[in-house]
C-alpha cells in the first residue's frame, strides 16, 4: 500500500503528538504497578497512625513539658522520619517536633509532602488532634509518594525522548522524501533554463511529488522533442531557401531556352515545335505545382487553410473523385477496388479530393504505374487505401514523409519538381477532419497509404 504525502504528513503530526503521550503514560502505569506490588503502603500508613496515637496517647501527660515529651515521641519521629505538631481541643498547638529538631533533620521540601490530620481521645487531656508531616520519601510508608514521582519524571523523560526520537526520525523522513526531491526539481529547473534538456529527476515514490516529478520529466522530455522539432523544421525551411532557387531555376531555364530556340527557328517542322511546346507546358506544370505547394502550405502554417465541411454521401464523392482522378492520369492503371460503402460524411469535398490527388500524384511520381483504391466501412469511420507498385520508400525515411519540407531523395525530388510540402498538406487536411493518416512502404515493393474519415452520426 503505498501511501500519499498528505496521509504521511497527518499521520507524521498525529505520532509526534500521541506517540510520547502514549509511551509517557505506560512507563507510568507500568512502574505504579511495580511499586504498588512490592509495597505494602496501606498497611504501612494505617500503622503508622496508629502508633503515632497510641504514642501520643501514652505520653500525654507530658504535653506541660515539650522536651520532655519530645524525648517520648523521638524514637518514633526518628523511625518514620516526619514532623508532629499536637493541637488541644480548643485548637491551639501544644507541642511541634520542628521546635527540638536539629536543623538538617528537618524537611527541605515541607510544603511539598503529604500532610495527616487526625484526632486523638485523651484520658487526662480531652479530645486532641495532631498533624503528621513527612520529611522523607524513602523511609515507609511514604516511599510511595518517591517511587511515584520518579514515575512521572520518568514518564516525562520518556514522552521527550520519544517525542526527539520522532522530530529526529520524521524531519530525516521528510528532508528525503519532500526537501530533497523539491532540491531536483530546482537543479532540474536550472538545468533546463541552461538549456540541458537530458536532466533526469529520479524518485521512485508514486505520490504527489513522484506524479509531479513524472509530468516534470514528461513536459522536458516533450519540450527537448519540440525543440529538436522546431531545430529541424528551421534547418529545412533554410534547406528549402537554399533549394528553392534550383527547383524553381531548373525548369524557368528549360523554359526559356525552348522559347529561345522557337524565336531562333531551330524547330523548322510542325513535330519538332510541338515537342517544345509539350516541354514547355511540362515545365510550367512543374513551376505550377511547386507555387502551388508553397502557397498552400503557407496558409496552412499560418493556420488559414481553410476547411468548409458539407454533407455527402461517400458513394457518389468517391465515386466522382475516382472518375475526374482516371481523366487526370490516362497514363497509369487505376483500380476501384470492392463495392463502395454507402454513408453520411461531413467533409470538405475539395480539401479530401486534394487529398486524393496528392496521395496519387505522389506515387505517380515516384514510380506507380497501377494504383489500387480501396474503401471500406469500418466501425465510426471510413477507411480509404490507396496501394501502389512504385519504388517505395526507405525504412529510415518512413517516420519523416508526413514532416514539413521533408524529401527523401532529394535528386529525385528536384527532378520530380516536389517541394517536401506535399503529404505535410494531406496530413493538415485529414486531421482537420477528425481523422488520421498512416503509410507503410518498402524500398521496391510500392507503398500504401491509409487515412480514416469519421462517419457522420445525426444529433438528437
Amino acid at each position: 500500500m503505498r501511501w500519499g504525502l498528505k496521509p504521511r504528513l497527518i499521520f507524521a503530526f498525529i505520532s509526534i503528538i500521541v506517540l510520547p503521550i502514549v509511551a509517557s503514560i505506560l512507563f507510568i502505569t507500568l512502574f505504579s504497578s511495580d511499586v504498588e506490588q512490592q509495597a505494602g503502603n496501606e498497611d504501612e500508613l494505617d500503622l503508622l497512625l496508629s502508633e503515632v496515637k497510641s504514642t501520643i496517647d501514652e505520653n500525654a501527660g507530658y504535653l506541660a513539658e515539650p522536651d520532655f515529651f519530645y524525648e517520648k515521641v523521638r524514637p518514633l519521629l526518628e523511625k518514620y522520619d516526619i514532623e508532629l505538631t499536637v493541637f488541644s481541643a480548643e485548637g491551639d498547638p501544644v507541642f511541634n517536633s520542628a521546635a527540638h529538631q536539629r536543623s538538617g533533620e528537618a524537611s527541605i521540601w515541607p510544603d511539598r509532602f503529604r500532610k495527616f490530620n487526625m484526632d486523638i481521645p485523651t484520658q487526662e487531656h480531652g479530645k486532641l488532634s495532631a498533624e503528621i508531616q513527612a520529611n522523607s520519601f524513602s523511609v515507609p510508608p511514604f516511599r510511595q509518594f518517591q517511587e511515584m514521582i520518579y514515575a512521572v519524571l520518568g514518564g516525562a523523560a520518556i514522552g521527550l525522548s520519544v517525542l526527539a526520537a520522532l522530530i529526529l526520525l520524521w524531519t530525516w523522513y521528510i528532508s528525503r522524501t519532500v526537501l530533497y526531491p523539491l532540491k531536483e526539481i530546482y537543479n532540474a529547473t536550472e538545468e533546463v533554463i541552461e538549456g540541458n534538456l537530458d536532466y533526469k529527476i529520479r524518485y521512485e515514490k508514486q505520490d504527489e511529488i513522484g506524479r509531479f516529478i513524472e509530468g516534470f520529466n514528461l513536459m522536458r522530455v516533450h519540450l527537448k522533442k519540440s525543440i529538436e522539432q522546431r531545430q529541424q523544421y528551421e534547418r529545412a525551411r533554410k534547406q528549402l531557401i537554399a533549394s528553392i532557387s534550383h527547383d524553381l531555376r531548373t525548369p524557368l531555364a528549360s523554359i526559356k531556352g525552348y522559347v529561345e530556340g522557337l524565336e531562333d527557328g531551330i524547330a523548322r517542322n510542325e513535330e519538332m515545335q510541338k515537342k517544345y511546346y509539350r516541354v514547355i507546358k511540362s515545365k510550367t506544370d512543374q513551376l505550377d505545382r511547386l507555387i502551388e505547394d508553397l502557397f498552400e502550405f503557407s496558409k496552412f502554417e499560418l493556420e488559414q487553410l481553410s476547411i468548409e465541411k458539407t454533407l455527402v454521401n461517400s458513394s457518389e464523392f468517391f465515386q466522382e473523385a475516382f472518375h475526374s482522378t482516371q481523366l487526370d492520369y490516362p497514363d497509369v492503371d487505376l483500380v476501384l477496388a470492392g463495392p463502395l460503402p454507402s454513408v453520411s460524411l461531413n467533409i470538405d469535398s475539395g480539401r479530401i479530393k486534394q487529398v486524393l490527388a496528392n496521395l496519387i500524384d505522389n506515387a505517380v511520381k515516384y514510380g506507380g504505374t497501377k494504383l489500387v483504391m480501396k474503401i471500406e466501412q469500418q466501425v465510426g469511420f471510413v477507411e480509404v487505401r490507396i496501394k501502389d507498385n512504385g519504388q517505395g520508400i526507405r525504412a529510415e525515411d518512413l517516420p519523416y514523409i508526413f514532416n514539413a519540407f521533408f524529401r527523401g531523395e532529394k535528386s529525385r525530388s528536384r527532378e520530380s519538381g516536389g517541394t517536401g510540402l506535399g503529404l505535410a498538406i494531406v496530413k493538415y487536411i485529414i486531421e482537420a477532419h477528425g481523422g488520421e493518416i498512416r503509410a507503410t512502404s518498402g524500398s521496391g515493393i510500392g507503398s500504401e497509404f491509409t487515412f480514416a474519415l469519421p462517419l457522420y452520426l445525426r444529433q438528437g
